[in-house]
């Protein structure tokens, strides 16, 4: 006879639900509460008033936040907590408003995701446009240097730049990686690669660094243009493979192999599944989140990034996980037996 297991319900509760904290979280990064707070708006009357809000809904809202550990309460007024201001108050270094906006685009997506699973097909992109519409790009670019802004310093670190005089950072968007890695190897430069629409926003993030005279950028396709012949000592591909099958992969791979320099490092930068791939969970997800989004992309497991690399002629492959929830696989071109 079954049992009733309170655990187990308390699971797929939280499950079921898991939307609604989303929702508080991106309401209040829409009406912008952590960075009022943070300017000394502390009351409900306050916050609803500079807002425009119905004061006993904003109420709610903030007690919510309290809940999701966003904000702290004490009497009847209300403070941001360590996480809200250290990512939510803008103007600052690591805010992530934008990648959470971001990640409330994606909503109506994700609501498409049973006619998806029928079809195998991305539905969301079945009536969009060809051309991009630049509000939405500048959102996401803006919200891709949200991320990176996290992950770069981190992943500068672990890799070896030190005799590296120049890299190219292909499908670098908004070119965090390359401004951060450039800034911390006062001997290199960097070349940011991506389509033509996303280099003329990548110029102003490298202006916005004050930089523009160690990194430019180059507009292409990275699966119908070269990349060049023996010109860099490092190749950084970050969260763009994902987009691709693994037939694209190996192409792009090819042209980075030729692009490279002899004893030349690539490097992949990307959310990898197990060998099972059922672990880790955020790696699962965003496969999900490719299939939704893309006409043929996926999360890839280590094994596979492996058979791709030594495919193409990468030896010495090794893997180095980040602090947050991506990890790099690094091979060499080297024409020496591995």
């Amino acid at each position: 006879m079954d049992t009733i297991n309170y655990p187990y319900f308390e699971h797929l509760l939280q499950l079921s639900c898991g939307y609604w904290k989303s929702c508080i979280l991106f309401t209040a990064v829409e009406l912008d509460i952590f960075t009022l707070i943070r300017k000394g708006k502390h009351t409900v009357e306050d916050i609803s008033q500079s807002v425009g809000t119905d004061e006993r809904a904003t109420e709610m809202l903030l007690n919510a936040l309290v809940s999701l550990e966003l904000l702290t309460k004490q009497g009847n007024r209300y403070y941001t907590s360590q996480i809200s201001d250290l990512y939510l108050i803008k103007e600052k270094p690591y805010y992530q408003g934008d990648f959470i906006h971001h990640f409330h685009n994606m909503m109506e997506n994700w609501e498409m995701l049973p006619e998806t699973i029928k079809t195998g097909k991305a539905v969301s992109l079945r009536d969009l446009p060809e051309e991009a519409d630049p509000h939405d790009l500048r959102d996401f670019i803006t919200a891709m240097h949200n991320i990176a802004s996290v992950k770069a310093e981190d992943l500068c670190k672990r890799i070896d730049l030190e005799r590296a005089k120049i890299l190219l950072d292909l499908g670098g968007g908004p070119g965090t990686y390359a401004i951060t890695c450039v800034k911390a190897n006062p001997h290199l430069r960097a070349v940011v690669f991506d389509l033509e629409h996303v280099i003329k926003l990548t110029r102003e993030f490298i202006k916005s660094a004050d930089i523009e005279d160690r990194v430019t950028t180059q507009a292409g396709n990275c699966l119908e243009d070269n990349f060049g012949e023996n010109i860099y000592d490092v190749i950084l591909i970050s969260n763009l493979l994902h987009i691709y099958s693994p037939e694209n992969n190996m192409k792009i791979l090819k042209k980075c192999w030729n692009a490279l320099k002899e004893d030349g490092q690539i490097i992949i930068h990307e959310f990898i599944l197990d060998k099972t791939k059922t672990q880790p969970p955020f790696a699962t997800l965003f496969s999900l989140n490719m299939l939704i989004g893309t006409q043929e992309g996926a999360s890839y497991n280590e094994s596979e990034y492996r058979e791709w690399l030594e495919n193409t002629g990468f030896q010495y492959l090794k893997r180095t996980d980040l602090m947050s929830n991506s990890a790099l696989i690094i091979g060499i071109k080297s024409i020496l037996p591995g």
